[in-house]
C-alpha cells in the first residue's frame, strides 16, 4: 500500500485520539523536544556517511516529529499542520520573487541580500525592531552551532571583518594568549579560568577562520571526529593482529600503529 502526507497525519491523530496509544497521548511538545534533536542528528550521521537509505529512513522520523508537534498543537487550539505548511509555502514564495515573481537576480550573493532585506520587512520581524541581534540566537543550540549563529547574525549588521586576514591573524593573537597564561601555570597556580578563557577565544576564532574560509565549522570538527574514530578502529584492528591488546602496546608503538592505519585510509 501507498501512504501518502494525510495518511501520516492521520496515524497521529489516531494514536493521539481516546482509544489510541498510552504513550503517544502523554506527550506534550516539551517531551518530544529530545526525539526531535536525536532524529535530527541521527539524519545528519546517515548524511555524513552517504548512506542515502538511511537518510531516507532518517528523514521519516524528522517528519513524524514536525507532525507529532503540530498534532499535539491541534489539540491545544494553536496551529494546525495545515498552518504549518501553508506559513512555510507562503514564506519560500515571498523570499523568492526572482522565482515566483518578476525579480532579476544574477549571482547566489545577491539572492541572499535580497533574503534578508525581504525577511527584515517581514511582521514576524518589525515586532523585533530595537531588540538586541543576541536575541535571535537560540539558547538550546549545540555550542559549537551557537557560536557559528552568533558570529553570522553580527556579521550581517556590519560587525565582521571584509577579508579572512584579520581573522587570521587574530586566530594566531588568541594562540599567544593562550600560551602566555600557559607559561603561568605552577603547582601553586593551575591558572584555570585565565586558561579557559583564552582558550574559549582560540575556539571562538577558529569558527570564524572557517566562515571566511567558506565551511562550516561544525561540519569540519564532525569530519575530523569520523576521520579520527576510523583510523583508532584501524588501529585497534592492528593491534589485535599483533594479539595485544591496545593498552598493552604504549604510546611509541600506537604511533606506530597509527602511521600504519593513516598509510592505509590513504
Amino acid at each position: 500500500m501507498k501512504y501518502t502526507f494525510d495518511d501520516l497525519v492521520d496515524i497521529l491523530k489516531r494514536l493521539r485520539a481516546e482509544n489510541g496509544c498510552p504513550w503517544d497521548r502523554e506527550q506534550d511538545t516539551h517531551s518530544l523536544l529530545p526525539y526531535l534533536v536525536e532524529e535530527s542528528s541521527e539524519f545528519i550521521d546517515a548524511a555524513m556517511d552517504g548512506d542515502k537509505a538511511h537518510m531516507c529512513e532518517e528523514l521519516g522520523d524528522v517528519l513524524l516529529q514536525v507532525v507529532f508537534h503540530a498534532q499535539v498543537c491541534r489539540e491545544e487550539g494553536a496551529f494546525t499542520i495545515d498552518d504549518v505548511v501553508q506559513g512555510i509555502c507562503e514564506k519560500m514564495i515571498r523570499r523568492h520573487p526572482h522565482v515566483f515573481s518578476d525579480a532579476q537576480v544574477d549571482n547566489s550573493s545577491e539572492v541572499s541580500r535580497r533574503w534578508e532585506k525581504i525577511k527584515a520587512q517581514e511582521a514576524t520581524h518589525l515586532k523585533d525592531a530595537g531588540k538586541s541581534v543576541m536575541d535571535k540566537v537560540s539558547r538550546s543550540m549545540p555550542t559549537l552551532a551557537r557560536t557559528q549563529d552568533i558570529i553570522r547574525r553580527v556579521a550581517k549588521v556590519g560587525f565582521d571583518w571584509g577579508e579572512p586576514a584579520p581573522v587570521f591573524d587574530k586566530a594566531q593573537e588568541e594562540f599567544a594568549e593562550f600560551r602566555a597564561e600557559l607559561e603561568k601555570v605552577s603547582p601553586e597556580n593551575a591558572n584555570t579560568d585565565r586558561l579557559e578563557d583564552e582558550f574559549g577565544d582560540i575556539m571562538f576564532c577558529l569558527v570564524n577562520v572557517a566562515r571566511h574560509s567558506g565551511f562550516n565549522a561544525d561540519v569540519a570538527l564532525r569530519r575530523a571526529n569520523a576521520k579520527f574514530e576510523k583510523r583508532f578502529r584501524e588501529v585497534e584492528r592492528l593491534a589485535r593482529e599483533q594479539g595485544k591488546a591496545v593498552a598493552e602496546i604504549g604510546l611509541e608503538g600506537l604511533q606506530q600503529l597509527w602511521k600504519q592505519a593513516k598509510a592505509s585510509a590513504r
